[in-house]
């Protein structure tokens, strides 16, 4: 398999655009967990998660409204200045007004997303379906290894500079991702296609709807984040409520995440450069989809029948490993035969606001228990886990039997 110049520049500057996503989310991500949870208790997650429906639906809109306007690359620029913005604020000014944490958790949701959906659509429009394969776990392993170095920072940093300041770390990672975006994008077909003529220009979501509804492809990938959301969801409450419990201090908490991101990156890159690629050769996309819930399954029984921190613990470094590689790579294979408007505005709908509005099923779950069951609720929310896999593996069964496009991928 060979590649021209200009390719094999395209492959390393979209490894170094996702290494730079992953690795500012990593550092991120565990920063934000802690000051909500700390201001706000584990209680207050199903809250957050509904209120960031509202607004994924608004960011979802005005993204497929000006995305052919003013194309990829100004796109992920803004949603990367806004990102800067909304995180320097927090770290300079969280003390003084504590719902500030409250707004960055809900844009922490949205905006790692879409900065993944911009750069993912871009390498489906260039990849060519037969080098996919052997090119996409690469490519999330280079996210992995970005995760793995960012993990690094609020895992030592945090007790030294505090929590808060950790956010500003923000602004070089992202500088240097749109360079390298712009490097990549430079060199990709999106750049010599006629982008803006090739997406429709409806921009209203119900068009979006409509596409993923009449796409049997889009309907399989829009089933499988659901319910791999609806678990993540669970978990991630268990986990919390854990944490909560078991480490007071909201610096040592940064410092206990950012030290499990590292763990969930690393296993992460173990199941990306070994697991990945044999698993598919060996079972296939059908098999690999297959594979996932049972594996999820096996590790949800195990937190069942010895709930504890630890156990928790692993549960969520296991689920957030599975979704991070062999997970994201079968799902992202699914786009591959898709045209260019599945690509990005009915991906945006998928990737971004089911991703996300997932979490809303659990949120009403959540609040329910709280209300009738609180002194059971991850008893409660273990065995919820373990019905979710039995479906999700049904539904995978029953989809590809159904489907013949979906099956020859």
């Amino acid at each position: 398999m060979t590649f021209s110049r200009s390719e094999k520049l395209f492959i390393f500057f979209s490894m170094i655009s996702v290494f730079c996503i992953c690795g500012e989310y990593a550092i991120t991500r565990p920063t934000s967990n802690a000051l909500f949870l700390t201001l706000f208790s584990s209680k207050a997650y199903p809250w957050v998660w509904l209120a960031t429906v509202p607004l994924n639906l608004l960011v979802i809109f005005f993204y497929n409204k000006f995305l052919p306007k003013v194309g990829p690359f100004r796109m992920l620029c803004t949603i990367a200045s806004i990102t800067i913005a909304v995180n320097s604020l927090a770290a300079i000014f969280v003390t003084q007004a504590p719902l500030i944490s409250f707004l960055q958790y809900m844009w922490k949701d949205i905006y790692v997303l879409l900065m993944l959906k911009q750069l993912w659509s871009m390498v489906h429009s260039t990849v060519e379906s037969t080098r996919a394969k052997y090119l996409y776990g690469f490519i999330y392993g280079m996210g992995t290894l970005g995760g793995i170095s960012g993990s690094f920072v609020p895992g030592f940093l945090a007790t030294y500079f505090g929590s808060e300041k950790i956010l500003l770390f923000t602004l070089p990672v992202y500088l240097c991702l749109m360079l390298s975006y712009k490097l990549a994008y430079q060199r990709s077909k999106l750049k010599t296609d006629s982008f803006n003529t090739d997406l429709t220009p409806d921009p209203r979501a119900r068009e979006a709807f409509s596409l993923i509804r009449r796409t049997p492809i889009l309907v399989a990938v829009l089933l499988l984040v659901v319910f791999m959301q609806v678990s993540a969801g669970l978990i991630e409450y268990q986990f919390n409520a854990h944490l909560e419990l078991n480490i007071l201090d909201m610096d040592l908490r940064t410092a206990y995440c950012g030290k499990i991101g590292a763990i969930i990156n690393v296993l992460s890159l173990t199941f990306q450069f070994l697991g990945a690629l044999l698993v598919i050769k060996t079972l296939g996309v059908k098999g690999s989809h297959i594979l996932i819930p049972i594996l999820l399954c096996t590790s949800a029984l195990f937190s069942f029948a010895m709930p504890g921190f630890a156990i928790v613990s692993f549960s969520y470094v296991f689920l957030k490993a599975i979704d991070f590689s062999l997970f994201g790579v079968i799902r992202e294979m699914l786009y591959v035969p898709l045209q260019l408007d599945a690509k990005f505005r009915a991906k945006a709908i998928i990737d971004v606001f089911a991703y996300r509005t997932s979490k809303a099923l659990v949120s009403f779950g959540l609040i329910a228990l709280q209300a009738v069951a609180s002194s059971y609720i991850l008893q409660l929310t273990s065995y919820l886990s373990i019905l979710i896999f039995i479906g999700w593996l049904g539904t995978v069964a029953f989809l590809f039997r159904r489907s013949s496009t979906i099956a020859t991928i």
